[in-house]
This record gives C-alpha cells, sequence and structure tokens, in this order.
C-alpha cells in the first residue's frame, strides 16, 4: 500500500499565461523573483514595494515624469509642474492637448513633445512655445552631445547645441536604407535608435555632415515599434514593444525578444497595442521594465536579470486589472510614481497602494505524478507546507494574523474548488510551520496562494505531502 511522502516541488516562477489552460495558467502578481546570490534559495518571490502617498495636484490624465538637473519635473492635465524634494508642485507652463510626453534636456532646456514643442528653461524661468516652422508634426525628442534631435513621420531634425528651438529645414534625415515611416529616435549610450513602423536602425554622432549623424552600416533590424510611449531603458538596454507584438531590449547592436509565446499571445489578443506604456525602475539593485496596455486593463513587469522568465503582473486591485502608475523616477534619494494627479513614494515597507488593499498571488503550473517521482496517473495529497518568512503579523487590526488562502485545482485550472488557509504568524512567531492540512485526489494539481494583507510575503519553497492514488 503507497505511504504518504513528503517532497519539495518548485512553486517559485513568474507569469506565463498561455492562451490554452491545458498548456500553463502559471500567474505571479504584485510579486517578483528575487535572485539571491548568497542564499541557499537561489531565487524567492518578494513582494513588490508599495505605494505611499507624497504629494498631489487636481487633473486626471498623467502625462508623463523627467529628471532635469536634479529637479522632478511633470505633466498633468495641462499643466508643466516642477516638484520639489519637499513634494511640492509648481507650475511651469501650460502643454495643451491630451497626449503622453515625450521629455529631453540638456541641463537647462526641458523640451516636452506632445501635440506640440514646448521648451523651459531652468536658468531663466521661462517657458515657450515652438514657432519653427520645420519643427511640425513632431513626434519625441531625444538629446545626444547637446544637440536635440526630433522625429517627424519623413525626417529627423538636430537643433544646434544649447539651442532647441534652432532647427534648419536643411538638415532632415530619413530612414534612408529603408523607405520606413519614422516613429522615434532614441538616444542611448551614444547610439541613436531609429525606431519606424517596420525597422530600427542604429546610429551615431559623427560629427560630420548636417546632421552630424551617420548610420552603422550593416546593423538594421526588421522589427519596428508598435507603441511609441512603450520605449524606456535601464543603465543596461532599450526595452521596447516591437510591431511583431513582441517585447523586445537591445544593448549595443544586439537585440533580444524578452517577451515568451504566453505574452506575446496575450498582445495578439488585445484589441489595441499601441496606446502601451513603458517605463523602468530599480529595486534593490535589480532592474525592472514596466509595460502597461491600458485599453486590455493590464500591466506586465519583467525583472531584467532574468529575462524570458522574469515576467510578472502588476495590479491596483484585486481583479488583476491594470497597475495604477504611469510613469516612475528616480530623484531626490527615493523612487517617485505618478497616479492621475498623485504624486507617491515606492516603499520597500508599504504592502498597500496609496491606502488601497494590495493582492498578492501565485498559481503554479500544473504538477503531475511524474514531478514527484511517483509511479501512477492519479496521487493523493493531505498536506501543503510553505518556506516562507514567518511571523510577520502587525500589533493589530488587519494583518495582526496574516493568513495566506490556498486554493487548488484538479482540471487544469479551469476551478479550484478546494480551499483552506494557513497562518503566517503573529508578530514574533518565527518558528510556527506554516502548513495546512488539504485533502485532494487529481491526475495533477496546480496551486494558487492569495494574500492581502499588509505584511510581507516572501516564498522561498514548498513541500507536498503525497501518494500515489490507489485504484
Amino acid at each position: 500500500m503507497a505511504r504518504f511522502q513528503t517532497i519539495p516541488f518548485n512553486i517559485i516562477g513568474g507569469t506565463h499565461e498561455n492562451r490554452s489552460r491545458v498548456v500553463s495558467v502559471q500567474n505571479t502578481t504584485n510579486m517578483y523573483m528575487q535572485v539571491n546570490q548568497y542564499s541557499d534559495k537561489p531565487v524567492s518571490l518578494q513582494s513588490f514595494p508599495g505605494q505611499k502617498l507624497a504629494s498631489s495636484v487636481d487633473g486626471d490624465n498623467e502625462r508623463g515624469c523627467h529628471v532635469m538637473n536634479g529637479q522632478a519635473y511633470r505633466v498633468v492635465d495641462n499643466s508643466l509642474y516642477r516638484v520639489d524634494s519637499s513634494n511640492s508642485h509648481a507650475q511651469k507652463g501650460v502643454i495643451t492637448g491630451n497626449d503622453r510626453c515625450i521629455f529631453a534636456d540638456d541641463g537647462d532646456n526641458l523640451v516636452i513633445v506632445s501635440d506640440k514643442v514646448y521648451v523651459y528653461t531652468e536658468s531663466t524661468n521661462s517657458f515657450q512655445e515652438n514657432t519653427n516652422v520645420n519643427l511640425v508634426d513632431v513626434l519625441s525628442v531625444g538629446i545626444i552631445n547637446n544637440q536635440f534631435i526630433y522625429t517627424t513621420p519623413l525626417l529627423s531634425f538636430m537643433s544646434s547645441p544649447g539651442d532647441p528651438f534652432d532647427v534648419s529645414g536643411l538638415d532632415g534625415i530619413g530612414a534612408e536604407s529603408n523607405p520606413d515611416r519614422l516613429v522615434r529616435d532614441y538616444p542611448f549610450n551614444q547610439t541613436i535608435y531609429r525606431f519606424g513602423v517596420e525597422t530600427l536602425e542604429p546610429w551615431y554622432n559623427s560629427g560630420v555632415g548636417s546632421p552630424p549623424i551617420d548610420r552603422i552600416d550593416g546593423q538594421q533590424k526588421n522589427i519596428g515599434i508598435g507603441a511609441i510611449h512603450s520605449v524606456a531603458n535601464t543603465d543596461d538596454y532599450v526595452y521596447w514593444l516591437g510591431d511583431d507584438k513582441s517585447v523586445y531590449r537591445i544593448r549595443g547592436n544586439t537585440e533580444e525578444k524578452v517577451s515568451d509565446d504566453a505574452l506575446s499571445n496575450f498582445i495578439e489578443r488585445a484589441s489595441k497595442i499601441d496606446d502601451a506604456i513603458g517605463f523602468t525602475l530599480t529595486i534593490q539593485g535589480q532592474d525592472f521594465y514596466i509595460l502597461t496596455f491600458p485599453a486590455a486593463n493590464r500591466t506586465f513587469a519583467l525583472n531584467s536579470a532574468l529575462g524570458q522568465q522574469g515576467w510578472f503582473n502588476l495590479s491596483s486591485t484585486t481583479q488583476n486589472s491594470a497597475y495604477s502608475a504611469t510613469s516612475s523616477i528616480s530623484v531626490y534619494g527615493r523612487t517617485y510614481v505618478a497616479n492621475k494627479g498623485k504624486w507617491l513614494t515606492l516603499e520597500l515597507d508599504e504592502y498597500t497602494q496609496d491606502s488601497d488593499v494590495t493582492l498578492r498571488r501565485r498559481t503554479t503550473g500544473e504538477l503531475q505524478a511524474k514531478d514527484f517521482s511517483l509511479n501512477s496517473d492519479s496521487m493523493v495529497m493531505s498536506r501543503l507546507t510553505l518556506d516562507v518568512e514567518q511571523g510577520v503579523g502587525l500589533v493589530t487590526g488587519q494583518g495582526s494574523v496574516p493568513r495566506i488562502m490556498v486554493e487548488v485545482s484538479i482540471d487544469s485550472g479551469r476551478s479550484f474548488p478546494h480551499v483552506a488557509w494557513m497562518e503566517l504568524g503573529r508578530l514574533g512567531e518565527h518558528t510556527l510551520r506554516t502548513e495546512v492540512d488539504l485533502i485532494a485526489r487529481g491526475q495533477s494539481f496546480i496551486f494558487r496562494l492569495n494574500m492581502s494583507d499588509p505584511v510581507p510575503l516572501t516564498i522561498k519553497g514548498a513541500w507536498l505531502k503525497v501518494k500515489e492514488a490507489g485504484r
């Protein structure tokens, strides 16, 4: 007669939801895979930082943020604000329209592109709207070697050094090697990535000609851009949503597809993707690329260090809808995010988002008898044990007795009829075993862990007490 055995299994993972449930329903929401260099657990799941309100202004349309000379700037509705280290907002200009903004600066002049081109000059505290007839239908702006580069659908123009509006109509340059429509020029580490609808060309500042940039021969990529505001960079890579509905990153002249098939399937099913918004941030030395699809109401995030395996979801509700923040910058020694008119800090020891409940969820892959070295088509489980951080309860209120809701599916994630709760321990109960007795029988198991208590959740591993099922 088969006996129960307690067997470890891999509970750590990201979001890899296939369009077919029988392939994969893996989901990780508001938790990310932390790479642990000096631990017996090389990877763990940890809570994504919460949000704490720093200040706010009236407005519902958050249009982007930027840092110039150690000062924060943001656009909300039709106002350009400078936000100081005390989080006070001072209006500096009027930005018409409703489109998201693209920013670039030379240390004194902050250029903003939306429906028009504007410049705020810090040294003179002045704000101007462009009147140069050559800067019409501008899609984006960047900066390289003290010269602004403006992108229009057919040509790109470069300004004179130090004068963002000094642009000659004779200095325009097209995509050249391929008659593609231009979308955005993105300077990064002395390379100008010239994104078109269907292609990408790396260029460099040669210092010769008008404008003084030249194509890097033989480096054209047959990958365009699917959303102009999806482009963002870490210190190492430029990320963007490709026209083929995959996510890419590039460093130097080497590009890499970082979306897996499951994410690409989601993007293909989305009714609209050209509104996607991308930004990056750093948490404890690890870089993240955040990509939101507003029309689809979903947000995906990538831990850069893990490549394709590092995707997870961010959500500001309990329904796995989109993350509330649409911009992030690092300034004044903090990481800030923007949500409509709100100006918030990311906090490692906060477990709500501006006081809103945050649901952290991990749905595992499908576990079959062979994954536990059982010689049977079906199996019976009796106990689940988690290797987690215990004794993290609050003194009073919700979270004083933190609990995880455990759900089990035996039909490839179509339903989760088996439910139980396990406790993480009151404050200081560091030796409590985090386990639950739960009887289920099936050919496979999928576990879904849910937690909304405002306390830290760190998952390092799991064991299942399981045996072969008798006939």
